[in-house]
């Protein structure tokens, strides 16, 4: 919404391309985003039924717990893919506050307040994933997708937010 209220318009021209970049962008994360929050929902029902399974037996338990690791890698690939998909549309926040529509600046502070949450909760729930895992190689990939997706949002949200003021006060 924010770019499309700022392409066309006369006093925006200079940033047009700039903008039609950014909206090519985050509608690329849109899908992204969407398509893992439904296969967040897939996977998560993986990992519950490997959580059923019978653990009677010395092999039913073995069977089960490989049944679980093998669910929780996905499980945790999710997770750590939505929260480098929210960090992306976060770097875009920079360019949209500092060069939209200035009437629609409060939307630029939301979706940076909203992309970092989405960032920080994916990571959350990858790190809390990654502690059940026993694949060490796969886990230690994992930890550092998070951490790498983490890195430098609380500064990118800053300068979002601090264009988004500075803009708003002329």
């Amino acid at each position: 919404m924010v770019c499309n209220l700022t392409i066309g318009r006369r006093q925006y021209a200079s940033v047009e391309e700039q903008v039609q970049g950014i909206l090519a962008s985050v509608g690329d994360r849109e899908r992204e985003l969407l398509a893992l929050a439904s296969a967040d929902t897939e996977v998560y029902g993986a990992v519950r039924d490997a959580f059923r399974l019978p653990r009677e037996s010395d092999e039913e338990k073995a069977a089960r717990q490989a049944a679980i690791e093998a669910a929780m890698h996905p499980a945790t690939e999710v997770p750590v893919r939505t929260a480098e998909s929210a960090r992306a549309v976060l770097e875009l926040c920079v360019p949209a506050a500092e060069t939209t529509n200035t009437s629609t600046l409060s939307d630029v502070a939301v979706a940076t307040h909203l992309v970092l949450a989405a960032t920080r909760a994916g990571a959350d729930q990858a790190r809390l994933n990654i502690a059940s895992l026993k694949d060490e190689a796969f886990a230690a990939d994992m930890r550092g997708r998070v951490e790498r997706a983490l890195q430098g949002t609380e500064q990118t949200a800053t300068q979002a937010l601090a264009a988004v003021q500075a803009r708003a006060q002329g």
